[in-house]
């Protein structure tokens, strides 16, 4: 067994998440109630003990394959037990004692079960597997999958909201913009994803914040986000850094650039592509040196859009408000760690 695996990390793993237990044990997870774990006792310290129905486990747990002085050690547990249960200092439910180890041979069952032991073999590469999956799971932030929509700046869904507010419908707007209605949805779609439109069944609308952000550039005719409406779209998504794909990709590709300012600062494009394209879990999706290159420019244009980077040639600096979102992020995904925890 690789040495690189201690059991203190396999049994926090168990006694934090039971529904991996119950696996290993094949129990019903509901039944499994954890009593100690490290229990001191005369002859040492008993890894796991847990009450199961009416019955107390005794659970022995080794990252090695099984070997004789185990059944030594559990016995000894069991007699420290039964002592503390005729003291009082113990309920006094039936022991069962459980021994899990890597791998084990026929004749190694053979004595566990003249010495009314329970001998389970199982994976800690298993273990560790699916508790990543069952906290992926429960880890909203895991889940989401970047995206990009083809739209290169934030500035040019300007001019289709404004449409949009006015009730044209898509097809409307496609000829009063000259462009496909791939383009005119795929604006739209950026438009969702930050809380700008919605949708009903097949009609889209602004909302609150879209509407919010049509008025405070109907001054200004460009394809260019004015003040206000950096300040009204940067605001929302600090405060909603897991809302959409586009949110949390934005907010990824201003802490890669964070990260890699410890190495070189300013920080090169071709550094910042490779690793933001790994950390938003992407590598496959975006495998192809294009992909990448356009994954990376979209993002790093709606982060300078939006005053969270700056950028010089192919040279990335971070600005006081890229700051402020990357403490902000770490800090939303700290409370949504602690959150599925509960």
């Amino acid at each position: 067994m690789d040495n690189s695996i201690s059991e203190r990390i396999i049994e926090d793993i168990l006694t934090s998440d039971k529904s991996i237990l119950s696996e290993v044990l094949s129990l019903t997870y509901s039944d499994l109630n954890l009593i100690a774990r490290q229990k001191i006792v005369p002859s040492g310290k008993l890894d796991m003990l847990y009450l199961y129905k009416d019955e107390m486990l005794l659970i022995e747990l080794k990252i090695v394959p099984f070997y004789k002085d185990i059944i030594t050690q559990i016995n000894n547990y069991e007699s420290d037990l039964v002592e503390l249960q005729k003291q009082n200092r113990l309920i006094k439910a039936k022991l069962k004692k459980i021994i899990v180890v890597t791998s084990a041979k026929d004749n190694d069952y053979k004595m566990c079960v003249e010495q009314g032991i329970q001998l389970l073999v199982y994976k800690p590469e298993i273990v560790l597997s699916r508790y990543y999956e069952n906290f992926k799971e429960l880890s909203t932030f895991l889940k989401i999958q970047s995206g990009d929509y083809g739209v290169v700046r934030l500035g040019l869904i300007k001019n289709t909201l404004s449409y949009l507010s006015e009730g044209l419908s898509i097809k409307e707007i496609c000829k009063l913009e000259n462009r496909s209605e791939k383009t005119i949805r795929n604006k739209i779609s950026i438009a969702q994803l930050l809380n700008l439109a919605g949708k009903f069944e097949n009609t889209f609308f602004l909302t609150e914040l879209g509407n919010q952000f049509v008025a405070l550039g109907e001054m200004i005719v460009d394809d260019r986000l004015n003040q206000e409406q950096i300040e009204l779209i940067s605001g929302f998504i600090k405060e909603n850094p897991f809302y959409s794909s586009v949110t949390y990709s934005m907010f990824s590709l201003v802490e890669t650039v964070f990260i890699l300012s410890k190495n070189s600062y300013p920080v090169p494009k071709e550094a910042v592509k490779d690793y933001f394209v790994k950390s938003v879990g992407k590598t496959e999706t975006w495998k192809a040196a294009k992909s990448k290159e356009t994954a990376t420019y979209i993002f790093s244009n709606y982060c300078c859009e939006l005053e969270f980077l700056a950028r010089v040639k192919n040279e990335y600096y971070i600005t006081p408000k890229g700051i402020q979102a990357v403490l902000l992020l770490q800090l939303n995904r700290s409370i949504k760690l602690i959150e599925s925890r509960k």
